[in-house]
């Protein structure tokens, strides 16, 4: 595998990490000293908190030499994960 290629995978998911690192922590006072705290997934591109997950996968498997330039990656989740993937 082109060590280029890898290079340049491994940073554009670092580029989305510096982006999206933080989830941003929205509060909702509901009387007396209680306040909920609620996390903003808005913040990612796919909206979800699968989107971390899909980040680190994609790095493992990169950093493991199991995607190379011209793999096929087939995601059996219908749900936000397979979102967060594509």
């Amino acid at each position: 595998m082109p060590r280029t290629w890898l290079d340049g995978a491994i940073s554009r998911i670092e580029a989305d990490f510096a982006r999206s690192a933080d989830t941003h922590l929205v509060s909702l006072p509901i009387g007396g000293e209680i306040d909920l705290f609620f996390k903003d997934e808005t913040t990612h591109p796919s909206g979800s908190l699968k989107h971390r997950l899909a980040r680190s996968l994609f790095l493992y498997a990169l950093c493991n030499g199991w995607v190379h330039e011209d793999t096929t990656i087939i995601e059996a989740s219908s749900g936000s994960t397979a979102i967060s993937e594509a």
